[in-house]
């Protein structure tokens, strides 16, 4: 950990980000607009039903919730791979990736100081917005277990998908080309995802009758990365009293024990993290830059 600290990539690129304007302006833009939200929504339920009534209030804490869960991990999902996508290919752009790797520093240590940084700052938006969820445990109707499920889902996803941005960045040759190949990565998972599961769905005639133990499996394992997908069935087995570590599921086998989809979808984001770290390390070498 003192290592990771000292490290000067991490350094710098956190002084650059914080004291930069355009931090405050995304993080004071980010939390006006959730703050709206939550007002709307509590003024909604407050003219619609009497404040008195348990499940009113009840309603209002689980829409207050999901609202800025919801807000967050849109912001995750497109803000965190922009943040890497211009981390390496930057200083080869402003001429400076020369005099980063004839530093004392090694591949790993500048990958993971660009990857904290962004990281850190998105952990920021994150901890920024927890306050305003938190009143939905005010109002009741959800639990803390399901807040702490929601910070581990954005947490995985913020990890996973800067790590997508930064190996965008040591394989593209311009921060335009990373950026968009980082967000079109993002933008063919929360899309192709479930269409190509209702196309195979269809296909194999998965919806009439029990599915077999290989399609609970193999198709639930691909449900799961997709982040809102495998988050929001979280939600709601744990809105009707379910398990969050092991569900039971019906097949033409009998029922399956299988653990929770939040579960399924942080190992597969922390797969995907460290696969794209590794490219990313051997993307940057020294020989690359004499090419």
């Amino acid at each position: 950990m003192r290592d990771l600290l000292a490290n000067p990539v991490l350094t710098r690129e956190l002084f650059g980000r914080i004291r930069g304007r355009n931090a405050w302006l995304i993080l004071t833009g980010y939390l006006t607009i959730i703050g709206a939200i939550t007002l709307l929504i509590y003024a909604v339920f407050a003219n619609s039903a009497s404040m008195n009534d348990p499940n009113t209030a009840r309603s209002i804490g689980k829409a207050i919730f999901f609202t800025v869960m919801t807000a967050a991990l849109v912001q995750v999902c497109f803000l965190s791979p922009s943040l890497t996508a211009g981390a390496i290919v930057g200083e080869k752009e402003r001429q400076t990736y020369d005099l980063l790797l004839a530093s004392l520093l090694s591949p790993v240590q500048i990958v993971t100081g660009k990857l904290v940084s962004a990281i850190a700052f998105a952990l920021l938006l994150i901890m920024a917005s927890l306050p305003i969820a938190g009143l939905a445990l005010i109002f009741g109707g959800v639990t803390a277990q399901e807040v702490l499920i929601g910070v581990v889902g954005l947490l995985v996803t913020a990890v996973s998908y800067a790590a997508i941005g930064l190996f965008w960045s040591t394989v593209m040759r311009s921060t335009l080309g990373a950026t968009v190949m980082a967000q079109g990565t993002v933008i063919a998972i929360l899309l192709l995802v479930p269409f190509l599961f209702f196309v195979i769905s269809l296909l194999i005639d998965a919806f009439d009758g029990q599915p077999t133990p290989l399609y609970v499996y193999t198709m639930g394992t691909f449900l799961c990365l997709h982040p809102f997908i495998a988050l929001g069935i979280t939600a709601g087995a744990l809105e009707t009293g379910g398990n969050p570590w092991l569900w039971e599921v019906p097949s033409s086998a009998g029922n399956l024990t299988v653990p929770g989809t939040w579960l399924v979808y942080s190992v597969i984001a922390v797969m995907i993290a460290v696969v794209c770290l590794w490219l990313a390390i051997r993307g940057v070498q020294p020989d690359e830059a004499a090419g």
